[in-house]
């Protein structure tokens, strides 16, 4: 794997577990603006999420990485009977 494919691999997991993380310790403020959303958050905690999101998308990116390196994945894939 090149190294472009293993950057490749690592934005989509990033992108991938950043947008699950988005939900999580939303909270809708009780005070509503003038021109905002009635669900608009109070707090939305991107920078933990983001930081997050980095650090977590490295474990799936190495499995992936693995899986090609070991050719694991392309054994199943001819071992596999349609």
């Amino acid at each position: 794997m090149s190294y472009l494919s293993i950057f490749l691999v690592y934005l989509m997991m990033w992108m991938i577990v950043f947008f699950m993380s988005l939900p999580f310790g939303i909270s809708v403020s009780e005070n509503l603006e003038i021109g905002n959303a009635n669900s608009a958050p109070s707090k939305t905690y991107l920078k933990l999420k983001i930081l997050f999101s980095t650090l977590i998308s490295i474990i799936p990116t190495y499995f992936i990485y693995w899986l090609i390196e070991t050719e694991y994945l392309f054994i199943f894939i001819q071992n596999f009977d349609l």
